[in-house]
């Protein structure tokens, strides 16, 4: 029995853990300060225009949808 419970928890542990870790898109906080003005975020690059396919919103250029 207790092998069996010393089992389960391994297993549910690291649920547990990553369940806690704060849900943070990984280029959140690359966007906000890495590209210095003129520059634009852009697909994770900085680029001084935005590329075909994304929208200038600023310092971030966002990907256009196509289904339209």
């Amino acid at each position: 029995m207790s092998r069996r419970l010393l089992a389960l928890a391994l297993a549910v542990l690291p649920l547990a853990i990553a369940e806690a870790a704060p849900r943070d898109r990984g280029d959140t906080r690359f966007k906000q300060s890495y590209c210095r003005p003129p520059l634009k975020y852009a697909a994770g690059a900085c680029v001084g225009r935005c590329p075909a396919g994304f929208t200038d919103t600023g310092r971030v250029c966002r990907f256009r949808t196509m289904n339209r």
